[in-house]
């Protein structure tokens, strides 16, 4: 006989099969309904699940620190959901010229191509959110390794709704349906305070190819020439001011299209990849590919009608 009596066993308690727990359905995509998805330009179907249901919750998601969350409800805007774009992209064949130096443009294609995809992606799903921006986005990009050719960028942010129509205006001149932004929630409350308003998303990526002269290599592997003595690799310093040329001019072409009056919130990256000198049998390095990325935040000239508001300063004696 025992001495205690289980809990679920005393008079009126009620037991586990009377109140059955609820099991959760886990839902398994199909990956070849996913890949068409994707092929014809649609989200997946788990990412078009969790939007949909967000009419059913009550609550937000977000990734906002709590500085971020006050000053954005001050400006009027309001947490929805976190959202995001990704594409994985595999780099076709690209053929090495010989002499000179000149952009590789498989390459650039490639990169050019998984951001836009990436960033159209995101920008369905701030849309299907029934979002009017997207803030804090936080941007990864690069190669898994040099060997597979494979290459990653993807972006998370946190979509938000105007409550008082600040951003809905600049969403008119933009001619979009939900803005961009790789602005924090601190920067995005000090452009609204002082009348400027963010357009949209913009980037550029380019790979340059710089080759060094037959006069430069043998200088610099010559046993007897200028390798004993510190001496500038122009060649090289000229490949890495063209991958930048080409991607802040494409940068302020996208920008004058979206009709903005300026670009803020620069992400500049670079990373370099070293080949052998095309057409010759040395295992020196003889060129220098420079991969280049840029990705900013297009914004309207600053509204002349509107006053800076004056800001708090607090001061601490040390």
């Amino acid at each position: 006989m025992p001495i205690f009596r289980p809990r679920n066993r005393q008079t009126g308690a009620a037991t586990s099969s009377d109140n059955p727990q609820p099991k959760i359905a886990m839902t398994v995509d199909d990956p070849i309904a996913s890949q068409k998805a994707l092929e014809n330009g649609e989200l997946v179907p788990a990412a078009l699940r969790r939007l949909n249901s967000l009419s059913e919750e009550k609550s937000f998601t977000s990734d906002l620190t709590v500085k971020e969350f006050a000053l954005l409800r001050s400006s009027g805007l309001h947490p929805i959901c976190q959202v995001a774009g990704t594409a994985v992209f595999r780099i076709g064949y690209q053929q090495m010229p010989y002499g000179g130096s000149q952009p590789l443009n498989m390459i650039t294609e490639a990169f050019n191509e998984s951001r836009r995809l990436a960033v159209q992606r995101l920008e369905k799903e701030a849309a299907i959110a029934h979002a009017d921006a997207v803030v804090g986005t936080r941007i990864t990009q690069g190669m898994f390794n040099s060997e597979s050719g494979l290459i990653e960028f993807s972006l998370v942010g946190t979509a938000v709704k105007s409550l008082d129509g600040s951003i809905k205006s600049a969403k008119g001149k933009a001619g979009k349906a939900t803005i961009l932004t790789t602005l924090s929630g601190q920067d995005l409350y000090l452009l609204l305070e002082n009348g400027v308003y963010p357009v949209g998303l913009v980037g550029a990526s380019s790979c340059y190819l710089a080759s060094l002269s037959p006069y430069t290599f043998q200088q610099m592997y010559s046993m007897m020439g200028a390798s004993t003595v510190n001496f500038e690799i122009r060649e090289f310093t000229e490949g890495y001011y063209a991958s930048r040329r080409i991607v802040m001019r494409e940068v302020e072409r996208s920008a004058k299209s979206m009709g903005a009056g300026g670009i803020i919130d620069f992400t500049f990256r670079s990373a370099t990849n070293s080949y052998q000198l095309p057409g010759t049998n040395s295992e020196n390095v003889g060129a220098v590919a420079f991969i280049t990325h840029v990705l900013a935040t297009a914004v309207t000239e600053p509204s002349q009608t509107a006053r800076t508001k004056p800001q708090k300063l607090l001061f601490v004696n040390p």
